[in-house]
């Protein structure tokens, strides 16, 4: 499955509805969050605003960014507080120093993690924090092994996200992953979420090998509701070297 900026568009007046995973990760990740966060904070991938909610009342002044245009509107209807810019997170907004930086269920669709955590890094002040979640290796891997070539990317582990973050300037200071596990009826509705919420199968995939991996998929992996699918989310707080 992948994402574009066309298809979180498109879904952004129904993200909330079929993104469960998404929300519930962000919570877990505003665990971390201080009790209040001075400075200005740049959040990127805000989407419609499952993390900004968490930030709002914290916040001395933050911006919140994303590449799809209806996300920002819907997130600014519903968090008026925060600026919302429209901005990519690989070529985030450079017009000041930022003291922390946010973001949630975004840096698994980075194309080259490291060019951009360097971005992030050039865009912060000095001493600059950064608080981030994200999807990792792990997430749908049943899936995935009944129809590897649905998988979007090279899925990245907890240690190799380390020294990715260390290799672009970034100290990290804590981390700690967790499986969230949602229930569907079958396959089919796990993936139709998944398309909901602004995922899609590639391209490259026909629909009668996708179809027969759905198959597949439910003999192999029944559950009492139907199947089940793993999602594992790592969050770090890293320090700008």
């Amino acid at each position: 499955m992948s994402a574009t900026t066309p298809e979180f568009d498109r879904c952004a007046s129904q993200y909330e509805e079929h993104a469960p995973i998404q929300r519930e990760a962000a919570a877990w990740l505003a665990e971390w969050l201080p009790a209040t966060i001075s400075g200005t904070s740049l959040e990127l991938g805000a989407g419609t605003g499952f993390f900004t909610r968490h930030l709002v009342a914290k916040t001395e002044k933050l911006v919140a960014s994303d590449i799809a245009p209806r996300m920002i509107r819907a997130g600014a209807i519903a968090f008026p507080t925060a600026r919302w810019i429209v901005a990519g997170a690989t070529e985030p907004p450079r017009n000041e120093a930022y003291h922390w930086i946010f973001s949630s269920s975004l840096n698994q669709w980075l194309p080259d993690p490291r060019r951009t955590l360097r971005q992030w890094h050039e865009i912060s002040a000095p001493g600059a924090r950064l608080l981030s979640g994200w999807f990792i290796r792990g997430t749908l891997a049943d899936f995935f092994a009944t129809c590897p070539e649905a998988s979007p990317f090279v899925w990245h582990g907890v240690n190799e996200w380390l020294e990715i973050f260390r290799e672009s300037g970034w100290s990290p200071l804590r981390h700690q992953a967790r499986d969230f596990v949602s229930k569907h009826r079958d396959s089919a509705t796990m993936l139709r979420q998944i398309h909901n919420a602004g995922a899609a199968v590639p391209r490259r995939i026909g629909v009668s090998r996708l179809r027969q991996a759905m198959r597949n998929y439910d003999e192999m992996h029944p559950t009492r509701e139907g199947v089940s699918a793993t999602f594992s989310f790592l969050r770090l707080e890293a320090l700008r070297q």
